[in-house]
C-alpha cells in the first residue's frame, strides 16, 4: 500500500528502512523522501514507523534478509 503518494513510498519501503535502522520521521524523510511533498503521509508513515520498530526492538519481528543473505 502506498504511504506516500507525492513520492510513491509503500509500506514495505518504509518497514524495510525500519529494518535497517530507521528511527525517526526525520530518517525517513531524509531515506525515502516521506513527507517532503504534501506531508498529509506523516501521521501514517509515522504510526507504522513506531509499530515497526516496537516489533524489532521486542524481538517478535524477523528482520528482512540482506542481500548477502544475512539478517540485519
Amino acid at each position: 500500500m502506498y504511504i506516500c503518494l507525492c513520492n510513491a513510498i509503500t509500506e514495505r519501503q518504509i518497514i524495510r528502512a525500519a529494518e535497517l535502522g530507521a528511527r525517526s520521521t526525520h530518517d525517513l524523510a531524509h531515506g525515502l523522501g516521506v513527507g517532503i511533498g504534501c506531508g498529509r503521509c506523516l501521521s501514517c508513515a509515522k504510526g507504522l514507523l513506531v509499530e515497526t520498530v516496537a516489533r524489532i526492538t521486542s524481538g517478535s519481528c524477523e528482520l528482512a534478509p540482506t542481500i548477502d543473505g544475512e539478517s540485519r
